[in-house]
């Protein structure tokens, strides 16, 4: 089994090829083709998140002091 260095040895001209000028106009068009929008509802579902974890400790202070103050 040839080693691995030796293999990228031999073929190390191939590693400078450059593609023509086409087939990175074709590529472009594909990645702008394919590009998806951003979703914006993935952030305002994480702020509602945080919100939601301040609520909840405000919520349990409130209980525990209460609980407390009626001693």
């Amino acid at each position: 089994m040839p080693d691995l260095f030796d293999f990228f040895k031999e073929n190390e001209s191939k590693l400078h090829e450059r593609p023509s000028e086409q087939v990175w106009n074709r590529l472009e068009k594909q990645l702008h083709r394919t590009r998806r929008p951003k979703r914006r509802g993935i952030r305002f579902l994480q702020l509602g998140a945080v919100a939601l974890i301040i609520l909840l400790l405000l919520l349990a202070a409130a209980i525990v002091w209460h609980y407390v103050n009626l001693r």
